[in-house]
């Protein structure tokens, strides 16, 4: 489960990810299956997912894996690798095939 207090800081990364503004995050996206994939905007089902995961990092920040939706899977074996750091600045880390 991702905790509410982080939930604005994640959903912003998320929504310029979905809007492929992290080209460099979207290779796994791209490679997805057979002909790639295409993510649209991600529900608040991510939340409390049995995929999400947040963990407290030694800094005081978080962080934080939550599984991605596409057009054909909801959700796909691609998740989004979030750090947050102590100030609650979110920035995406990776996304990858669980």
């Amino acid at each position: 489960m991702v905790p509410v207090e982080l939930r604005a800081a994640v959903r912003s990364r998320l929504e310029r990810l979905v809007a492929g503004e992290l080209p460099e995050h979207l290779v796994w996206v791209r490679n997805y299956g057979t002909s790639g994939a295409a993510l649209v905007p991600q529900p608040d089902l991510i939340w409390e997912h049995p995929g999400s995961d947040t963990v407290p990092t030694d800094d005081g920040g978080w962080h934080v894996v939550v599984p991605l939706f596409t057009e054909t899977e909801s959700p796909s074996d691609l998740s989004a690798e979030i750090v947050i750091d102590a100030t609650g600045t979110a920035t995406v880390y990776d996304v990858h095939v669980l």
